[in-house]
């Protein structure tokens, strides 16, 4: 995914992040070239997977839907910024 401007001051981490995963020790001046290969080797094979999502909007949909736990005791559920009540559904109920 393109950062625009930010992959520039961030040397593309954001665009070249996968390649850390599978080569944790690859200099950041190499990722680039590195991603375009593993994107050329895995994109025939139905293995590589793009989102080409703008980033703001990919950030707004996983700050609602990413899943959190409010405790740490008891039986727990997972939760999202989805889940949780407006305040205008909430004066609905009570009315």
């Amino acid at each position: 995914r393109d950062y625009g401007i930010f992959d520039f001051f961030h040397h593309r981490i954001g665009s070249t992040h996968v390649l850390h995963h599978l080569f944790h020790e690859c200099p950041c001046y190499n990722a680039l070239e590195a991603t375009q290969a593993i994107k050329a080797f895995l994109e025939p094979k139905g293995l590589y997977n793009y989102d080409p999502t703008p980033w703001p909007v990919a950030m707004w949909r996983i700050a609602r839907r990413c899943h959190y736990v409010e405790g740490s005791t008891g039986i727990q559920y997972l939760k999202s910024l989805e889940d949780v009540p407006l305040t205008k559904d909430l004066k609905k109920k009570s009315s």
